[in-house]
């Protein structure tokens, strides 16, 4: 799985707007997402992802990695291959864990929104799981997005859901820029 992909379905664009970002209606109908209107607003990019990332949890972990290097190493230790062959933008980036659970169905995706309050570059997430209607698809999952950051002097990266609720930090393991 490389994330979730949003396609050109005007439906699908809706809700991924309204869920994550708030957007701007073209006059064609087409929706783009709104441009950052506060201060303290960054945006972040989601550049990868997959449903198999080896997670040594259960719980939901945030690293922040300086590099390429460094997320070529955090990728090696994993025993997985996030990135393949495809080039990266410089870093800092950070990946989101959703942890290990037992069915498939499981998702993460970042806003492109972020907010630097002090020294806290803070993320939101929508986390995505089965429909509680249907049985989910067979087999354990460790989803993991891979998502570039802002250079900053910030010391600290958290992520929140959607709700403001906080659900994981992490010091930073880089050099801030």
């Amino acid at each position: 799985m490389r994330g979730i992909p949003i396609t050109s379905h005007p439906v699908v664009s809706l809700l991924a707007c309204a869920g994550l970002a708030a957007c701007t209606t073209l006059p064609d109908g087409s929706l783009l997402p709104a441009q950052l209107s506060r201060p303290d607003e960054v945006e972040v990019t989601e550049l990868r992802g997959l449903s198999q990332c080896a997670a040594p949890a259960d719980a939901v972990r945030i690293e922040r990695l300086a590099d390429v290097e460094a997320v070529q190493a955090w990728q090696q230790a994993r025993g997985i291959d996030l990135i393949g062959g495809e080039a990266l933008p410089d870093g800092p980036f950070a990946v989101i864990d959703l942890g290990h659970r037992p069915d498939g169905g499981y998702g993460i995706a970042i806003s492109r929104r972020a907010e630097l309050r002090g020294p806290v570059l803070r993320l939101t997430a929508s986390f995505l799981r089965p429909h509680a209607d249907e049985a989910p698809p067979p087999g354990g999952t460790s989803p993991c997005v891979l998502v570039g950051l802002p250079a900053g002097p910030y010391a600290r990266v958290e992520i929140a859901d959607p709700a403001g609720r906080r659900r994981a930090v992490t010091a930073t393991t880089a050099t801030p820029r």
